[in-house]
């Protein structure tokens, strides 16, 4: 497809380069103001046709322009395993699946000393050299979806000062004849309420560490299998490497470093824009 593809386009910029190279032969030659921009238009369309062999995938995406969205790619990118443990997506009669190793890192080099980080980079080569196989590592920040928590702490908030409401209507409102079960339950909503303050003003991210490795197979479960056996290996290597628990990644903590929504929440990013404008509190 991508021959046909880049065959059609070099024979289109080359039919348009001889035609406007016949046009210019047949302007008069006193008419040079326009000899000279046509010949200049079928130098350039020589040269895009002559690029095509080299740099089709950068013209590709602007033939299927719709409605001002550009269409990369009309089918679906992946799809989860149902053990929700892995990738699949496929590529003709090929099946390739991708299995997600999350790694526990802590540590910053910010924060090293000097020997620390000269360990931490003789670590990260042996890890390197773990697999034959080409493994990707990568640390990504990402934006924390709030709102779930936001709702618990909320939760917790309105249960806690409901039952310091009957509290009240039980001993009365003076502050100094309160049961000790009332001071803790007051001091208890103050400790949910300046939760709720600090977590609504923070600006909620993570950072996470994790490798990815592929593996080839005729169908879904051969290919699933081959990954998820090499993920295992792959994560026993960087456990004993580093000294960390690393594990085969599932659900939605293989969504968190794949899609968009799960690393910039639509609703935390409206909210961040918000605070900057002056619209939210």
């Amino acid at each position: 497809m991508a021959l046909e593809f880049r065959l059609m386009l070099f024979v289109i910029l080359l039919s348009a380069a001889f035609a406007i190279v016949l046009i210019t032969a047949a302007v008069p030659s006193q008419y040079f103001y326009v000899k000279v921009p046509l010949a200049i238009v079928a130098i350039l369309l020589d040269v895009f046709a002559i690029s095509t062999r080299y740099f089709t995938y950068l013209y590709e995406p602007f033939t299927k322009i719709k409605n001002h969205t550009m269409t990369i790619e009309g089918g679906e990118p992946y799809i989860l395993a149902p053990s929700g443990n892995a990738i699949v997506r496929r590529e003709g009669d090929r099946v390739y699946a991708t299995a997600f190793i999350k790694m526990p890192l802590y540590s910053s080099a910010t924060e090293m000393e000097d020997q620390e980080k000269f360990d931490f980079a003789v670590s990260f080569s042996k890890m390197l050299a773990l697999m034959k196989e080409p493994f990707r590592i990568t640390t990504q920040l990402y934006v924390l979806n709030k709102d779930e928590y936001v709702e618990k702490i909320r939760a917790r908030l309105s249960d806690v000062q409901d039952r310091y409401n009957m509290m009240v209507d039980r001993e009365g409102t003076g502050k100094d004849t309160g049961s000790p079960e009332s001071n803790r339950l007051r001091g208890e909503l103050t400790m949910w309420k300046n939760m709720l303050d600090n977590v609504n003003r923070a600006r909620g991210h993570s950072l996470a560490s994790f490798a990815a490795i592929s593996a080839e197979g005729g169908n879904d479960e051969e290919a699933i299998n081959m990954a998820l056996m090499k993920g295992e290996e792959l994560a026993s290597g960087i456990s004993a490497t580093y000294g960390i628990n690393a594990s085969l990644a599932s659900g939605n903590e293989i969504l968190e470093f794949i899609e968009p929504e799960k690393n910039i929440p639509v609703a935390n990013l409206s909210q961040n824009i918000m605070s900057r404008s002056g619209g939210g509190e």
